[in-house]
């Protein structure tokens, strides 16, 4: 007997959809036609088990999934799913920490270096028949050179800075619960980190604590000419507040995956500022990590429909 129905709410290519079904042998999966909130309620009204992942899972949508026992966020990042709406109805609510960190790392590694050496910019200069850049020497940075500030010492974090530690960085970080196990001397206050980093990497969930705390006071408390990266949520980020801190040359450069609102506007003026380096919210879209994560989640839902539970890492309370 097959298990599910399983609705995954993520408009795919067939070829996507072809190769979670190889992964998810035995699963009667259903897929939206696309990422409007009718399409979404079409293939969750008889579903079992549903699979969340960039779009948001509307409130009103859930109201009509009437045997829904499982929400499993395709990621970590759960602040799309309506958790007081599930928790009121008895919905599990899963998700898959620590999954995407190598890609979301190495992701975030690309970013800082695409900020510090201009490389949209000079990419299209040179598109454009400059091949003379006499002032790229001074506005250019190693980053082996430069102080990394990691706000958030997860998953994504720790292989964070794993990776830079290969570039000789000097990595600093701030961690809401203190320093990691034994005497790092690496952990500072938020201040601190703010203060001296050249650059500053994202790596926290999005809460009512953490929204907005990228703001105009933050950056102020920040390091001249500093770099600012995030692949964690972009409502981590005032974007306002960013881009006068552009605008002025406050920060040098902002390398961002994510936005505040998603998909973003076309218009955010953040998308064509000369010091930014932008992305839709794809650092954790690579095959390999494809692989991972539908092997994850189909293997929480598997051990759920069998009655034997999931390991309590990947419960969301």
């Amino acid at each position: 007997m097959a298990i599910g129905p399983v609705a995954v709410l993520e408009p795919s290519t067939e070829e996507m959809r072809a190769r979670t079904r190889e992964i998810c042998e035995g699963f009667d999966l259903r897929f939206p036609a696309s990422g409007a909130p009718e399409d979404f309620t079409e293939v969750v009204r008889d579903a079992e088990y549903v699979v969340t992942r960039g779009l948001r899972f509307p409130p009103e949508v859930l109201d009509r999934a009437e045997k829904l026992r499982l929400i499993h966020q395709w990621g970590t990042g759960v602040d799309g799913i309506p958790l007081d709406k599930a928790r009121e109805r008895g919905i599990t609510v899963a998700r898959s920490p620590g999954v995407n960190a190598p890609s979301v790392a190495e992701a975030t590694v690309m970013l800082m270096l695409a900020a510090l050496r201009h490389l949209p910019q000079v990419h299209n200069a040179l598109r454009d028949g400059q091949w003379e850049m006499p002032d790229l020497w001074k506005q250019s940075r190693d980053l082996g050179a430069c102080t990394v500030g990691l706000v958030g010492m997860g998953a994504i974090g720790t292989e964070v800075a794993h990776r830079l530690a290969a570039f000789g960085c000097d990595v600093i970080y701030t961690r809401t619960s203190g320093p990691l196990p034994g005497s790092d001397p690496r952990h500072k206050e938020l201040d601190a980190v703010l203060a001296r980093a050249d650059v500053l990497s994202l790596h926290l969930p999005l809460t009512d604590r953490t929204r907005a705390m990228i703001d105009a006071s933050a950056i102020a408390r920040m390091k001249d000419g500093a770099v600012l990266v995030n692949t964690s949520r972009g409502g981590l980020i005032d974007e306002s507040a960013l881009l006068d801190a552009l605008d002025t040359g406050r920060i040098s450069a902002a390398a961002l995956d994510v936005f505040a609102e998603e998909p973003v506007d076309p218009d955010n003026p953040l998308l064509r500022h000369p010091s930014t380096v932008t992305l839709p919210h794809v650092a954790a879209r690579t095959l390999d990590n494809f692989d991972r994560m539908v092997s994850h989640w189909a293997g929480n839902i598997r051990a759920f429909d069998a009655g034997q539970g999931i390991d309590t890492s990947c419960l969301v309370e």
